[in-house]
């Protein structure tokens, strides 16, 4: 079988030395590392991978995009994102684009695969190679990978490539055949960077599913306690939300602050079907950032539209990135209210007597169902008036009283996190991962007055 290895101590010792850094070129290892044993998955690799498992293919080497984060690994199994090289120099083109030696620090010319940005696990780069590309050359190759994507409209033009001092090809892409079967090569190839990241995600799942077996087997006589206990405790049940099961005092409210509200920066609801097809097909993507970007602008101008609430719905269930489900979380509240998949989210009206004066100040908190068993909470505090006034108004919009404060308290207590309004906020808000039947309590406070809730995922 190919080289693989289970990841040690020693391992990681090596791995962290020095941190691979955006536009560095590094040599990818021919030892593979993944926490997942290679029965459990070396079938799955295409054969130009298993050559280079074998060690009968030449050096892989790749440039450093950017670094990951993900709440579902170890902190040892680092995950960042690069873009793969190629000897392969007689097969440039309009979208791999050729570094000369002088610029790369390597022995021979290598095309940069603009086109393929993967996920690979960081253990499993060998060395750092050659010398790290300039801001200028690291944000062109970018660039034309963008543009061949349709992120953006323009690519750089021929003139600012070959001012970098890269070399660009007459022949496209997507129209030459020969292309065409490099790209499927190279693409087989890469194998050895995104599988053992994707193996690992697999058997995370797996092991969750099996937790969740046994969870619910116990659910049911769960479910009779904690209704028994709830008539008596003092905590909202956040679950039972999601079956419509909540205290009077605790409203459905389908309109919450955005983000174009706390700017003020005016919001184009044009409605433009080839950009919300664009938009759609953006957020499938691999990148987060931009998958970010899509779910954004999608929540401003395709209200009603069935194929972005799929595509919205489809982001929200498949994304590890939490920034990203709550963006496509808050453009579904907005594109199509009531929507299951958006989780619930229901608002308090906050009183703290004359310390607040005639504002009215709301607490909103939101659950949302993530497909790792887990629960995502969101906690914002906001003017009302910023619910009902339209952000195109020139009317000037009523902020909160500065120095207010969200704090989120654990079971027992402790503060776990704060945040303060400023002068010119309109909300302020709080995300956080949580499990169920796990406690904690939210505080509003504005100098002496304060009130506190209490809740249970």
């Amino acid at each position: 079988m190919g080289n693989f290895s289970k990841f040690t101590s020693n391992t990681r010792q090596k791995c962290i030395q020095h941190q691979p850094q955006p536009g560095e070129i590094w040599e990818v290892s021919p030892s593979i590392h993944c926490p997942v044993t290679q029965e459990q998955h070396y079938e799955f690799y295409s054969n130009p991978a298993k050559q280079f498992l074998a060690g009968n293919s030449p050096p892989i080497y790749v440039v450093i995009v950017a670094e990951e984060t993900s709440d579902i690994f170890a902190p040892e199994w680092q995950v960042i994102s690069v873009m793969p090289l190629s000897g392969e120099t007689q097969f440039l083109n309009d979208v791999d684009l050729l570094i000369p030696s002088d610029i790369s620090g390597l022995e021979v010319d290598v095309l940069a695969q603009t086109w393929l940005i993967e996920e690979m696990f960081a253990c499993n780069l060998l060395k750092p190679v050659g010398k790290r590309l300039s801001r200028n050359i690291y944000d062109l190759l970018l660039s034309v990978g963008d543009y061949h994507h349709q992120i953006i409209d323009q690519p750089p033009t021929a003139s600012e490539i070959e001012f970098s001092g890269l070399k660009i090809g007459t022949k496209k892409a997507i129209e030459d055949s020969q292309i065409i079967d490099f790209h499927q090569h190279q693409l087989a190839i890469s194998d050895i960077l995104s599988l053992p990241v994707a193996a690992y995600r697999n058997y995370l799942k797996s092991i969750k599913f099996t937790e969740a077996v046994l969870e619910e087997a116990l659910q049911v006589e769960q479910d009779l306690i904690v209704e028994n206990e709830q008539k008596e405790a003092k905590f909202h049940l956040l679950t039972q939300w999601l079956q419509n099961k909540f205290d009077p005092e605790w409203q459905l409210f389908l309109q919450i602050p955005s983000l174009a509200i706390a700017t003020r920066s005016p919001v184009d609801s044009t409605f433009d079907p080839d950009e919300i097809g664009i938009l759609i097909k953006q957020a499938s993507e691999q990148d987060e950032h931009y998958r970010r970007k899509a779910a954004k602008r999608l929540g401003e101008i395709a209200v009603g539209n069935v194929e972005a609430i799929k595509a919205l719905v489809n982001l929200i269930r498949n994304t590890q990135d939490d920034e990203t489900l709550w963006v496509a979380v808050e453009s579904l509240w907005k594109i199509n209210p009531g929507n299951p998949a958006a989780g619930v989210r229901r608002v308090k009206l906050i009183d703290l007597g004359i310390q607040l004066r005639s504002e009215a100040v709301a607490l909103a908190v939101a659950l949302v169902p993530k497909g790792d068993r887990r629960w995502g909470v969101l906690l914002q505090v906001y003017s009302t008036d910023a619910q009902t006034q339209d952000i195109a108004a020139s009317q000037p919009l009523l902020h909160l009283p500065p120095g207010l404060k969200l704090i989120l308290l654990s079971e027992t207590g402790d503060i776990l996190r704060e945040v303060t309004a400023r002068n010119a906020d309109v909300y302020i808000q709080l995300k956080f991962n949580g499990e169920r039947s796990e406690k904690f309590s939210v505080k509003v406070a504005l100098d002496a007055a304060s009130i506190t809730e209490d809740f249970e995922i």
